[in-house]
């Protein structure tokens, strides 16, 4: 059976069984990667998911099941173990919302780019081929390129309810993650660089391989320094990185369950006053850009912080009910899942300083350009603690590498920190639009 076929065969049953409440995700996706190591193509993965999610709600009880095979007999056992299961759950505060009365075309988003279907495993070879090449030659103290991968995906999604909603959406990318390893008299040192579009360029693959050995090359002779609090400068692929950990706070859902710093506090200052944060749904080529979630909700810009105060909680159909209010349009599901709390993209207006100008800001800073994994930090407490590379800066000048430095802070005082913020975001897909900062009063050890 087709995907369509299968997705109105089980609004068939739904209506046949006299349920006005159910509805149906439908997802596929589709994935091509290529390892590169030593001058050949090590590995080709090519993997396909196709799956079917049905949420019914009976008698004020939510039921989940899915299945991955399009055929009657499947769906029919799904569509039954969905009605089951909500036999066996407590009441909901779930109401299926009707369907909007109009609805923008999805491709108007600019997610997908058909171009990028007809890309090639050798295509993609040649470019990781020529990355790998250009790593090594960019300095004679390459010991090894552990780790080099390029790959194309896409994924498409369909949304269908009883109560007449029908949405889909697609999109596709292709990327590429290169790690060199650089030594020099008994030091290693390690470099990555990563690229992800949605437009080819065949050429970059030289500049990705250059960039990672650049990176290793330039933590060459890094030092330890003092520790003490001082101000921190994260560039644009780190602010982001870090910020993201945090940002479940402001998930309605997360405050309900005692799960959030952020409960009780609308209204209040949580950010200096310059601080805007929202949540953009509609940002052209943005992966998080959707016109309706998957509950069928429409959705819309929403501030979450505005000049420093925070005005918005995020919520899905569920979490707005126990409130008594309507759903942002911020439901996300899996078809083998639950309806959870996602955000679409997350954006803070750039600023008006370079990095370099960020940089030079206060006499003497902490450039981090990279961190070293996030497990001291939590996302309940807003507690950081977190390894990171980069330059210790004087006078706006890189005077020392260092790596091996720990950061720690808050993430609910991190906000009232920022003194000032960069101009630019990174330039690969990202649902999080946040440009360098620049933070006062963190300590650093090392």
């Amino acid at each position: 059976m087709e995907a369509q076929a299968a997705l109105e065969y089980v609004l068939s049953l739904a209506r046949e069984h006299r349920l006005p409440d159910v509805d149906v995700l439908l997802a596929r996706e589709e994935e091509l990667t290529l390892r590169i190591n030593k001058g050949r193509v090590e590995k080709v993965d090519q993997a396909t998911s196709l799956g079917l999610g049905v949420r019914v709600v009976q008698e004020g009880r939510t039921g989940l099941a899915y299945t991955e095979r399009m055929e009657p007999a499947a769906l029919e056992r799904a569509f039954r173990a969905a009605r089951e299961n909500a036999a066996l759950q407590d009441p909901t505060e779930v109401i299926l919302p009707e369907a909007p009365p109009a609805v923008p075309d999805p491709e108007a988003l600019g997610l997908y780019n058909p171009a990028l279907e007809r890309l090639t495993a050798g295509q993609l070879a040649d470019f990781g081929l020529e990355a790998e090449a250009a790593a090594r030659a960019a300095d004679p103290r390459v010991a090894a390129v552990p780790y080099l991968v390029v790959s194309r995906g896409s994924d498409a999604y369909q949304v269908a309810s009883t109560r007449g909603v029908a949405y889909r959406q697609r999109s596709n990318s292709v990327g590429a993650y290169c790690q060199v390893l650089l030594e020099q008299g008994g030091q290693r040192k390690s470099g990555t660089a990563h690229w992800s579009r949605r437009e080819w360029d065949p050429a970059h693959g030289r500049r990705l391989g250059r960039e990672a050995t650049d990176k290793a090359a330039a933590l060459f002779g890094a030092r330890a320094i003092p520790s003490g609090k001082m101000p921190v400068v994260f560039d644009e692929h780190c602010a982001p990185g870090l910020l993201g950990m945090y940002f479940g706070a402001f998930f309605a859902e997360a405050a309900q369950k005692g799960q959030s710093r952020l409960k009780g506090r609308l209204g209040e200052t949580i950010a200096v006053e310059g601080i805007t944060l929202t949540d953009d749904p509609h940002r052209p080529g943005a992966p998080g850009s959707r016109y309706l979630d998957v509950e069928g909700v429409p959705t819309r810009p929403l501030p979450l912080i505005e000049g420093g105060r925070f005005v918005n909680f995020l919520y899905h159909v569920e979490s707005a009910r126990k409130e008594g209010r309507p759903s942002t349009g911020h439901a996300g599901r899996g078809y083998s899942g639950g309806i959870s709390t996602r955000s679409h993209n997350l954006v803070l207006p750039p600023g008006p300083h370079s990095l370099e100008q960020l940089a030079a800001l206060p006499e003497r800073c902490l450039l981090v350009t990279e961190l070293e994994g996030g497990a001291g930090c939590s996302p309940l407490s807003g507690d950081i603690s977190i390894g990171v590379q980069g330059f210790l800066v004087e006078g706006g000048r890189r005077v020392q590498p260092v790596d091996s430095i720990t950061v720690a802070g808050n993430f609910f005082d991190l906000l009232k920190q920022v003194r000032a913020w960069g101009a630019a975001y990174q330039p690969n897909l990202s649902r999080l639009f946040i440009p360098p900062l620049l933070v006062d009063g963190l300590s650093v050890s090392g």
